[in-house]
């Protein structure tokens, strides 16, 4: 969820990384610009934790770890640094410079006005470099709605794309092998839809 730039001319990753250790707030790097992280709201948190908490108990005995906003991911082949709202990897953390989590299988990211445009296109064609990465989920804060891209055998290019709407709706992370119902991720998130029909039951 970055927001916007706050430098004006381009750095290095050792050069980024070794500033970002310094700092108090995170910054992510993408093509050589630092970018500060925008904050959060309330539901957007509470869905993070949701996820985080459902997510690790489902994963009790697999060999795959939730991880949440202070872990730092990129690809190998590509220097860009993020912050991503929810990760999943498998097996041992392969780490590269400055903590860097190189493989990554599942990435989730909440949408908000502000960064919705960014985590559908720029962002998204960066964590496509990630080797291991085999889903990419997009999280509406304000209904109960999941869209999830899904890596085929023949790359994101003809990536699958699939929609989770309403709370009676299932998700499935495919690269894990769990399923995780939309009630649970968005346990007490006041929800547009549902404050809506509240309205006009109450007329």
């Amino acid at each position: 969820m970055s927001n916007a730039s706050i430098q004006t001319h381009y750095v290095t990753l050792d050069e980024y990384l070794a500033w970002e250790e310094k700092q108090e707030e995170r910054y992510e790097f993408v093509d050589g610009v630092i970018r500060a992280m925008a904050g959060a709201s309330y539901s957007h948190n509470t869905i993070v934790v949701n996820l985080t908490r459902r997510t690790a108990n489902y994963l009790d005995g697999k060999p795959c770890y939730v991880l949440t906003t202070s872990q730092k991911v990129r690809s190998e082949s590509n220097t860009s640094v993020f912050y991503p709202d929810i990760g999943i990897h498998c097996g041992k953390p392969v780490l590269g410079k400055g903590n860097t989590l190189f493989n990554t299988v599942a990435i989730f990211e909440i949408l908000s006005p502000s960064t919705e445009r960014y985590d559908r296109t720029k962002k998204f064609h960066h964590y496509q470099q990630i080797e291991t990465l085999r889903e990419y989920f997009l999280v509406y804060q304000d209904a109960a709605r999941i869209e999830a891209y899904r890596r085929t055998e023949t790359g994101w290019e003809v990536a699958t794309y699939s929609v989770y709407v309403g709370l009676g709706a299932v998700l499935p992370l495919e690269s894990v092998g769990i399923s995780i119902p939309l009630t649970e991720i968005y346990e007490n998130v006041e929800l547009e839809e549902l404050a809506d029909q509240a309205e006009q039951e109450e007329e």
